[in-house]
């Protein structure tokens, strides 16, 4: 028995060609922090702009400094919530 052979018989066999190595629930988690991190990325940046006076946020200054103070796991489990119910519609 060949040194590759023995270790393929150790693994419990090679992986198939074209396999993907990330579940693909893995994936959409990934997504989801992906997604919480530019939107709560955008929020401070609307802040900085606001505070630089290249924008005016007027009443939404309010929700966009909640958003830019918001944890991610909350944005991605609410992003989670949202893709789930969209999934769920179709």
């Amino acid at each position: 028995m060949r040194a590759n052979e023995q270790h393929a018989e150790n693994n419990g066999g090679a992986n198939q060609a074209g396999s993907p190595a990330i579940h693909p629930h893995e994936l959409t988690r990934w997504g989801d922090w992906y997604f919480a991190w530019c939107w709560r990325r955008k929020m401070r940046r609307l802040l900085m702009l606001d505070r630089a006076g290249q924008i005016r946020l007027g009443s939404a200054r309010t929700r966009v400094s909640a958003g830019a103070q918001m944890p991610l796991a909350l944005i991605a489990a609410r992003q989670a919530e949202w893709r789930r119910q969209g999934d769920a519609a179709s």
